[in-house]
């Protein structure tokens, strides 16, 4: 019982960063990034995704690693 309620929360956790995944790439996020300006020399909007990218497999990685 109480490691289906685990499993259960493993998967609600792991739905809530993906939701959070999809609508920080979704056009109005990307919009506000979408500029001419550089961030160490890489453009904002591809700075972002790589924050945005680098952000979610972190949070995968706790919550993954606090499972079991």
């Amino acid at each position: 019982m109480a490691k289906s309620r685990d499993d259960e929360q493993l998967a609600g956790r792991l739905v809530v960063v993906a939701a959070l995944a999809l609508v920080l790439i979704l056009p109005p996020f990307l919009a506000r990034f979408d500029r001419t300006d550089r961030v160490f020399g890489v453009p904002v909007l591809w700075a972002y995704l790589y924050i945005v990218w680098i952000v979610v497999i972190a949070l995968v990685a706790v919550i993954g690693g606090r499972s079991r």
